[in-house]
């Protein structure tokens, strides 16, 4: 019998990190650190509630409550990424936290500084030293995206507000809400955007290609992939041989690195996956290969957790059983 293992500084896990021996974690549920040990049975040692553990942190939001969205170490630094709702509802959303930590060599974390990106933020990619922030830019809607939706990019060489560009489409309300990114070098980026329709029975978006230098235009990006389709679970991962599309129910699979208008290659649907055909995807984890070459193919060698997706996935259940009443 395998003895399973509670940090309690973990509730509804969105994100983990590692250092060394020392894995990070950090939950929606109670907005905390915790620091564990991974050589001595992957133990907790402590954890840090954020941000009432750190004195420096000069929090902007009285009202704020914080929620633990991702973590990234980069160096001998953690990122964390907080996502804050005004008060205990989720009506009202304030800017992104992205905070920086020290990490000491006994695991410890002391706090530097921070800056703000959008609001209802939930991805923290990591690409040439800067962080990559999609933000919904509020609640979910049915029939429209979010004005204040953006992709936001932190600098890690200029950690300060100066430092974080934001990217905003002409359009938001129409085009959707910026939704994943995945970069998978400088000529080949996909970055996902869509809302919900009127009644939340399906998701109207589309997938883009760009390159890093074309990141800030979005009238250069050029759409690969056309989305009208049921489902909650929504993420892009490119591997280097293909784009894997986590679309709603189905997973569909496009080979290469597509630049122009494609169709799916594999599209795995509910019932090959699961014997419930009335199913919906509520997760999924793509795991990178451990020799860096598939016959001939140079993957990239990453993976990619949907597990901050999942809350958006859940709140849009929720809201699409609320719009049938």
């Amino acid at each position: 019998m395998v003895t399973p293992i509670v940090w309690s500084g973990v509730a509804n896990l969105h994100g983990v990190a590692t250092s060394g021996k020392w894995l990070f974690g950090t939950g929606y549920d109670l907005s905390k650190i915790s620091v564990v040990d991974m050589d001595n049975n992957y133990s907790q040692t402590r954890e840090y509630a954020f941000p009432a553990d750190f004195p420096t942190f000069v929090n902007p939001y009285a009202d704020g409550v914080f929620h633990g969205e991702a973590l990234t170490v980069v160096g001998s630094k953690l990122y964390a990424l907080f996502y804050v709702n005004k008060g205990s509802g989720y009506g009202t959303y304030y800017d992104s936290i992205v905070a920086k930590f020290r990490i000491l060599p006994n695991g410890n974390l002391t706090y530097i500084s921070y800056v703000t990106a959008g609001k209802n933020s939930f991805t923290l990619d990591l690409y040439d030293n800067k962080l990559y922030v999609c933000s919904l830019g509020g609640m979910q809607n049915a029939g429209s995206g979010n004005a204040d939706t953006n992709l936001c990019i932190v600098d890690l060489a200029n950690f300060t507000q100066g430092g974080v560009t934001k990217v905003t489409l002409a359009n938001p309300t129409q085009k959707g809400d910026f939704r994943d990114i995945s970069i998978l070098d400088a000529n080949n980026v996909y970055i996902f955007a869509g809302h919900y329709d009127s009644g939340f029975a399906k998701l109207v978006g589309s997938v883009y290609h760009t390159t890093i230098a074309d990141i800030t235009a979005p009238a250069n990006w050029t759409e690969v992939v056309a989305v009208n389709d049921p489902g909650y679970l929504w993420g892009i991962h490119a591997d280097g041989s293909r784009l894997w599309f986590v679309k709603g129910t189905p997973i569909a699979v496009y080979d290469g690195t597509p630049t122009t208008a494609v169709t799916a290659s594999r599209t795995f649907s509910i019932t090959e996956m699961s014997d419930y055909t009335g199913g919906n995807l509520n997760s999924a984890c793509f795991i990178a290969p451990s020799i860096p070459a598939t016959r001939g193919l140079n993957l990239a060698v990453a993976s990619k957790s949907l597990a901050s997706h999942i809350r958006l996935a859940k709140e849009a259940r929720e809201l699409a059983e609320k719009a049938k009443k």
